[in-house]
């Protein structure tokens, strides 16, 4: 049985494998899912092992990660999660998912947005969670926005020029409430 981490709406987030290596490379070869990275051109083979292996490394080290979405039935939809920002020593929430997955059910990455940020402050000690979202990229700051993030500021990160959005966790809202 597999380590389901999180489930949100017909998406399940499990631990991507080895195997997984040509699926995140198709996806991010295409253009729609390239716009969820920093990759500059086609995404190639050695990318994608890249990533599992940091999603395997983050999720053994950190104890979250890039995780593998899954429909119900197995079938590979995307990725989605957790990645460590160098530049600025925080966690960014982070997704990529098929564009005919997001097309058929427009509010999903809203809720996976939500429900991984609940999940976050909810298993880490973390005061805030940022989204590194690229400045082309207008979906997803729509739904990083929608999700209750607001934008931080902008700068390159990982050799792309983001926009950087923020979310305070819930004890950390109310600390600044009560103040």
């Amino acid at each position: 049985m597999q380590t389901i981490f999180l489930e949100c709406r017909s998406v399940q987030l499990v631990p991507l494998s080895p195997t997984d290596i040509n699926l995140v490379k198709d996806l991010h070869s295409d253009p729609y899912g390239n716009r969820c990275s920093e990759y500059s051109t086609n995404c190639t083979i050695a990318d994608a092992a890249a990533l599992v292996r940091a999603a395997l490394k983050n999720q053994a080290d950190l104890g979250f990660a890039k995780w593998k979405a899954v429909s119900e039935d197995g079938k590979f939809l995307g990725w989605a999660g957790f990645t460590p920002v160098s530049e600025t020593s925080e966690i960014s929430l982070n997704y990529c998912l098929l564009k005919d997955v997001l097309e058929e059910d427009k509010n999903l990455a809203k809720s996976l947005c939500a429900e991984l940020a609940n999940w976050f402050f909810k298993n880490t000690y973390f005061s805030h969670l940022v989204a590194v979202v690229r400045t082309d990229n207008r979906d997803m700051r729509d739904v990083v926005q929608q999700a209750g993030f607001y934008h931080r500021e902008s700068k390159v990160i990982g050799g792309m020029q983001a926009d950087v959005f923020q979310l305070l966790s819930p004890s950390m809202q109310s600390y600044l409430m009560s103040a």
